[in-house]
């Protein structure tokens, strides 16, 4: 098990539970640019997405989630 095998694991949860926005934006990426096609330009995250995401991750509520998911 490496770094590279947790954040993978990870990423693939998030994306497949929260959708590709929510997953980019978990991982830290930057925001697209015009080059990289126009559905990776025009999905977005919103803060309490990613903060959703991180409650399902890691069992923990967050103040920023608007709901908590079971």
């Amino acid at each position: 098990m490496s770094a590279h095998w947790l954040r993978y694991t990870t990423l693939t949860f998030v994306e497949r539970e929260f959708g590709y926005a929510v997953s980019r934006a978990y991982a830290g990426h930057l925001e697209p640019t015009y080059g990289d096609g126009a559905t990776y330009t025009y999905v977005r995250a919103s803060l309490s997405e990613i903060a959703e995401a991180l409650t399902a991750v890691t069992g923990m509520p967050h103040p920023l989630a608007r709901t908590t998911r079971p």
